[in-house]
């Protein structure tokens, strides 16, 4: 129910037909107040004419400082055009849906600012305008922020044209901010995860970021997905670029947190590769946009790739290597000596250390 501009949405529950009254009124140009998992913000659809002129307005900001923008899914970052870099990637991949604001380089080589909310309100609202908003806190230039929708009409007194009221919001901090433009991770602001920003910001500065990252995705990723992981990581130790390569794996319709199966577990072990501590992983958009390999093991794992994330097919390989699941410890036997045989024809690709 709409009253006076105000939209009340349970935060936990979203009703979509009122994210669509709201998305509607970001199509047509309005400036939206919304809830996120750490402050209230105040913004609009990326690409509506003079957006950028009111939110200034509205905030009393200079032209000097910056907006973010709010995305709601991995493609955007496509749209936005962010240059993907190992630091980008392994933060994204770490803190991404979350309370934490990434200021990245696009590839025309500007500083922008990038918040991924996890806030389900938030991130239903961005999926259905369709693209990124320009956001920034609904507060005035130097006020606290909002926690509460009653606190946003206290400071901007209308100044909006819709506001989603969602209840209080869960962190009740501003974001974390971390730029990641240099060769080096700088916290700007410590915030809602700040503790833990820091932690994996000492931890790339000890240099333990790797250089590139490669997925490797099956159907339950229980045998064959493992049993490729386990090869190729035995095969970059050997090469001493194991702080430079990084190998996950993972599956289209897995469940998270199981072993993979004892054949392929001990066909490794007869390589001498220990894989006891496997666990499986559910893929999902976030694997494949900060990976900078995929490889498939069936044609059917590339379209599943491709259908989550378009812009991933470019650099997914196919490798077509025949499920064992259910079948006897030959038939893994044949089917690691398959994958190793085929991964062998594209190691150059796989150990090349610039972006593909």
């Amino acid at each position: 129910m709409v009253t006076s501009g105000v939209i009340k949405i349970d935060s936990h529950d979203p009703d979509m037909a009122l994210i669509r009254e709201v998305a509607n009124a970001c199509e047509a140009g309005k400036v939206i107040a919304f809830p996120t998992e750490t402050v209230y913000g105040i913004g609009g659809k990326m690409s509506a004419p003079g957006i950028e002129r009111r939110l200034r307005e509205i905030k009393g900001r200079s032209d000097t400082k910056p907006f973010a923008y709010h995305i709601g899914d991995w493609e955007m970052l496509d749209a936005l055009k962010v240059k993907k870099t190992p630091l980008v990637r392994a933060m994204a991949q770490q803190f991404w849906p979350g309370p934490v604001t990434l200021v990245v380089s696009d590839l025309a080589g500007q500083k922008i600012g990038i918040r991924f909310p996890r806030n389900k309100i938030a991130l239903a609202l961005i999926q259905e305008v369709g693209e990124p908003l320009i956001a920034t806190s609904a507060n005035g230039s130097g006020k606290p922020s909002s926690h509460t929708a009653h606190q946003v009409v206290e400071q901007l007194r209308g100044a909006f044209d819709q506001l989603i009221d969602g209840g209080k919001t869960e962190l009740m901090l501003d974001s974390t901010v971390v730029d990641l433009t240099g060769e080096i991770p700088i916290v700007l602001r410590k915030g809602a995860h700040g503790a833990d920003v820091e932690k994996a910001v000492e931890k790339i500065i000890s240099g333990k970021c790797p250089r590139k990252r490669i997925l490797i995705v099956c159907t339950g990723n229980s045998c064959r997905s493992p049993m490729a992981e386990g090869l190729l990581k035995h095969e970059i130790k050997k090469r001493g670029l194991s702080s430079e390569i990084e190998v996950v794996s993972c599956g289209t319709s897995a469940r998270d947190g199981l072993p993979c199966t004892f054949e392929a577990e001990f066909v490794l072990r007869n390589r001498e590769i220990d894989f006891c501590g496997f666990r499986s992983r559910r893929c999902r958009k976030g694997d494949l946009w900060s990976s900078d390999l995929v490889l498939a093991m069936a044609v059917q794992h590339a379209e599943d790739v491709a259908a989550m994330l378009p812009s991933a097919k470019e650099k997914t390989i196919t490798l077509n290597v025949e499920d064992p699941i259910g079948l006897g410890m030959q038939v893994y036997e044949k089917t690691l000596l398959d994958i190793e045989s085929k991964m062998k024809q594209y190691m150059n690709r796989i150990l090349q250390l610039d972006q593909p």
